[in-house]
């Protein structure tokens, strides 16, 4: 009987790829905005094509961090929940980070 190892090698490869992957989002990371709300996230979830058409639409002033940060959690709530399948901007976001860390591993 023949041993054929080929398939055990491809998974040692996917492996080191995946640990390679893995460092790679290891910390702290600052993804710009339009990375982590990519056209795809916000086609699948929202009424809008790009992250910066969804703010346009918004009631909000939105040109630099400080200005999200000053928006009132519970406006923003309000208007995530009209103009996409989340309930609150903390949802959105975790959803938008944890899809971007999926595709970061290779899934």
């Amino acid at each position: 009987m023949k041993y054929n190892n080929k398939g055990l090698k491809q998974l040692q490869k996917s492996l080191k790829q995946l640990e390679k992957n893995a460092k790679s989002v290891e910390g702290d990371n600052h993804v710009p905005f339009n990375e982590m709300f990519n056209t795809s996230f916000m086609k699948k979830y929202t009424d809008f094509t790009n992250i910066d058409s969804f703010f346009d639409a918004s009631p909000f002033t939105l040109e630099t961090q400080e200005d999200l940060q000053a928006i009132p959690e519970d406006e923003l709530d309000i208007f995530v929940s009209e103009n996409t399948s989340f309930n609150t901007w903390q949802e959105m976001l975790s959803k938008a980070g944890k899809e971007w860390t999926a595709k970061k591993l290779g899934f």
